[in-house]
């Protein structure tokens, strides 16, 4: 876990403020007919304008600016000509650096009216984080923030947990020590990793992905990058970035929507 100078912090919060805009910027405009290569060239805009750069680019090879997966992709989804209807959802997964650090944050948009079943899952979701944010202090391991989301969800009812994928420090890099587990991890090996505990002026990245129903079976579709659910459930996902210091937590990337 790497601590942050107060310079590289500055330079967090700078980020972080360009990507909520980011998001809002999507929200506003969003529209059915629209393919999510029109939503990955507009949030690159919005960057770029903003005097910052696209973190995803070049991480292990990718070559666009966000992730788009929509309704049963939950992570990972290719911008490609892929036309969005009204009813989907779309999930938009982008990082925005500046200065050489990096932040990453993730919504699940409506695209025009939505049954109700899925802005329930969104705003379940949304919940998961705000639950487990609430647990994070210094001090605290990251094992606190699986336990919170799978104990919630248990209580709400009708939702599994992606468990292949975690959450993550962030700085230098977009992914950095410790992983951020969404549910309460029972491998020996993996328990080991996530019980570090969190310290002051280091930054998170906590986001809970969750589909509808009882299976989190998943595949990975054939481009090589998006994860899928097997059943075809609805899926969403949310995601901010984190700065932890003696004080309490601030949520960087914060857009008008929480």
């Amino acid at each position: 876990m790497k601590q942050l100078t107060a310079a590289q912090i500055n330079n967090m919060r700078y980020a972080g403020k360009v990507l909520a805009g980011t998001f809002t910027h999507i929200r506003e405009h969003l529209r059915a007919g629209m393919t999510t290569a029109d939503v990955d060239k507009m949030a690159e805009e919005y960057i770029v304008a903003h005097n910052c750069y696209p973190c995803f680019k070049g991480v292990y090879g990718y070559k666009y600016t966000c992730n788009t997966s929509v309704n049963e992709e939950i992570i990972h989804g290719i911008p490609t000509g892929k036309v969005l209807h009204e009813g989907d959802i779309l999930t938009v997964d982008c990082g925005a650096g500046f200065n050489g650090i990096c932040t990453d944050a993730c919504r699940t948009f409506p695209v025009g009216k939505i049954a109700p079943d899925a802005q329930k899952l969104i705003d379940v979701t949304r919940n998961c984080f705000y639950r487990a944010l609430d647990k994070v202090k210094v001090g605290a391991e990251a094992t606190i923030v699986g336990k919170t989301i799978e104990n919630y969800l248990n209580g709400v009812g009708g939702y599994s947990i992606l468990e292949d994928y975690f959450g993550h420090g962030i700085g230098k890099n977009l992914h950095e020590d410790p992983l951020i587990p969404n549910y309460i991890v029972r491998n020996a090996r993996l328990e080991r990793e996530v019980r570090k505990k969190f310290q002051a002026n280091t930054a998170i990245c906590i986001e809970p992905m969750i589909f509808q129903g009882d299976s989190n079976a998943t595949k990975v579709a054939p481009d090589g990058w998006t994860v899928i659910s097997t059943t075809g459930a609805l899926s969403a996902h949310y995601e901010n970035t984190i700065l932890i210091t003696d004080h309490g937590v601030e949520v960087l990337t914060n857009s008008d929507e929480n």
